[in-house]
């Protein structure tokens, strides 16, 4: 699905990203851990077609789109750190407004929205102005807008960032159904709780560069992608 092939990202002198590489494929959920800085988010904004590369090749589907970010955007959503505006309407008027914005079928967006609804458990926040709802209830609102696009590449920065049991356990479900699916899933999280939950591989990434790669059936899992994210095992 999608391939980083020595990717370079470099910002203000910076270097975000040292010939970073890695492949992930169609129905696999791929975990990034490493400490801050590590180039987690770098790697989303990239895949996502919203940063520039200095050097290195994408490949999406086979086909390389290193000059084509275009390609990237219509296949792929990334998860947003907060609600963009307008914060004024309330979820149910929020969610149809980005469907329109977000180029999704006039005929399927009443239906995609209500399934979305139904998944993240907003249904009784649905009247709600949207900067008036708690953190947790804006991450379920943001990860029911990046559901009803239903991109073949989700790209979820911190997808758990301020979800109660409930919450983690409609995304969990989530995130299952969208591999099983066909979709290609690349997610990060601050605790191991998730990508251990849901990832298939989880790559360690280091200064902007993979530095190892983690597979679920490892006996200790858990404890190397605690210990990737700076946790104690």
């Amino acid at each position: 699905m999608l391939e980083l092939k020595g990717v370079v990202v470099v910002d203000r002198g910076v270097t975000r990203l040292d010939r970073c590489s890695f492949t992930v494929r169609p129905g696999e959920v791929l975990g990034l851990a490493g400490t801050t800085g590590a180039g987690k988010t770098t790697v989303l904004e990239v895949a996502a077609g919203l940063r520039g590369i200095a050097r290195g090749r994408l490949l999406l589907e086979g086909r390389d789109v290193t000059k084509r970010p275009a390609k990237l955007r219509e296949a792929a959503a990334l998860l947003a750190a907060g609600p963009p505006g307008p914060g004024d309407l309330n979820a149910s008027r929020w969610l149809r407004l980005w469907a329109a914005l977000d180029a999704v079928p006039r005929s399927e967006r009443a239906a995609r929205i209500d399934e979305a609804v139904q998944r993240f458990g907003l249904k009784d926040r649905l009247d709600r102005p949207v900067e008036g709802l708690s953190t947790g209830e804006q991450r379920r609102l943001l990860l029911a807008r990046t559901w009803v696009r239903r991109p073949r590449l989700f790209l979820l920065d911190g997808p758990a960032e301020g979800l109660d049991g409930d919450g983690l356990a409609r995304l969990t479900t989530a995130l299952r159904d969208a591999a099983a699916s066909g979709a290609t899933v690349i997610l990060t999280a601050s605790a191991p709780y998730l990508p251990t939950s849901v990832c298939d591989r989880v790559l360690h990434l280091q200064g902007g560069t993979v530095v190892g790669e983690l597979v679920r059936a490892q006996a200790d899992f858990r404890a190397r992608v605690a210990a990737c994210q700076g946790w104690s095992a």
